[in-house]
């Protein structure tokens, strides 16, 4: 299968985080909501996992482990602050394109640092996309 119809889905699967994390926010501790949202993702990797377990090769090198480690250091201080945020008053329509598009701009950038080639459009479109969520923000 494309690669790329993951990484839509993954696209499509951020947006969805952003809306549960608006309609949460309001109802929940910031920190408790974090945990939740990280035990429910145990939760639905175990169900995909474990009829799986017996041909799935789970890691071949220590890095990887440490960069999931730090990966998930990172997923709960995303859903922190992003209930922070919306706990706040930030509207969805404000906070929701900071933290996606931050964030892509945040990858594409450790991507070209890391060797991703760049092109002339690559920058254009970064560009473009940290003028929109420093619009969205001065105005939210």
């Amino acid at each position: 299968m494309n690669p790329l119809i993951f990484a839509i889905l993954g696209a499509v699967s951020f947006g969805l985080w952003t809306v549960f994390h608006k309609l949460a926010s309001p109802y929940i501790n910031q920190v408790f909501g974090a945990i939740i949202v990280s035990a429910a993702a145990v939760a639905a990797g175990l169900v995909i996992l474990v009829p799986r377990l017996k041909q799935t090769e789970l890691f071949t090198d220590f890095r990887g482990i440490l960069f999931l480690i730090l990966a998930g250091v990172l997923a709960f201080f995303i859903d922190f602050f992003a209930l922070k945020a919306y706990s706040g008053g930030l509207p969805i329509t404000t906070g929701g394109p900071i933290i996606i598009g931050g964030s892509i701009a945040v990858a594409s950038v450790i991507g070209i640092l890391l060797g991703d080639p760049v092109s002339l459009l690559k920058i254009i479109a970064l560009v473009l996309l940290l003028s929109g969520a420093s619009l969205l923000a001065y105005i939210g």
